[in-house]
């Protein structure tokens, strides 16, 4: 008995006299990468004039066709089907961009002025993409026309938003909210008849 004790206490001591083991801690470093834009997305989208309802969105139009106006007897002017939304993103990558909005007027059937610049608007709004709230920016709604040097480019966008454009033609409906700018003309049976055209450019600012 005395033996197997002696054993056991010596068991004991080699047992404590072991260093206890220590935890080796290693890491690993986690990443990932977003690559930066590297142009300019649109996406248009036709909105009827009477209903509000939307038509299919296109990331490869090239035209804002109001097409063939239709007088309105009770107004006493002309007016497209739809006017149209232009959505303001980016491709090959992210980013929220700052674009300058700028037009040139083109063929113009009354001659030097009262072309299509005057007769169209363009309304500048922030868009938020989880609420689904626009919210007019302090660009506003001007006149095709006076979309010239920085007239339509915005400073900064709120974080999480993005840009749209509206364009419609001029109409005067004093219910339009924003209100349409007092300095344009709608299209009436005054004007010559014939294709107004201009063209509206999307430049980045920084994207």
């Amino acid at each position: 008995m005395k033996t197997k004790l002696s054993f056991i206490l010596g068991g004991m001591l080699l047992i404590s006299q072991v260093p206890a083991a220590h935890a080796v801690a290693q890491t690993l470093t986690v990443s990932a990468a977003i690559p930066a834009a590297t142009g300019l997305l649109l996406t248009v989208t036709p909105i009827n004039g009477t209903t509000g309802v939307a038509g299919t969105p296109s990331t490869t139009a090239t035209t804002i066709p109001f097409g063939t106006l239709t007088y309105n007897a009770t107004s006493g002017i002309y007016l497209p089907v739809n006017y149209y939304s232009v959505a303001i993103g980016t491709s090959g990558g992210a980013g929220t961009p700052i674009v300058a909005v700028t037009y040139t007027e083109g063929t113009n059937p009354n001659g030097a002025s009262n072309g299509l610049g005057v007769k169209t608007v363009a309304t500048f709004v922030t868009a938020n993409p989880v609420s689904n709230v626009e919210t007019v920016s302090s660009l506003g709604k001007k006149r095709l026309i006076d979309l010239t040097g920085t007239a339509g480019e915005l400073s900064t966008i709120p974080t999480g938003q993005y840009e749209k454009v509206y364009v419609g033609v001029w109409t005067g409906n004093p219910s339009a909210t924003p209100l349409d700018p007092t300095n344009g003309q709608p299209f009436t049976n005054g004007d010559a008849p014939g294709t107004y055209t201009g063209t509206l450019t999307f430049t980045a600012v920084t994207l």
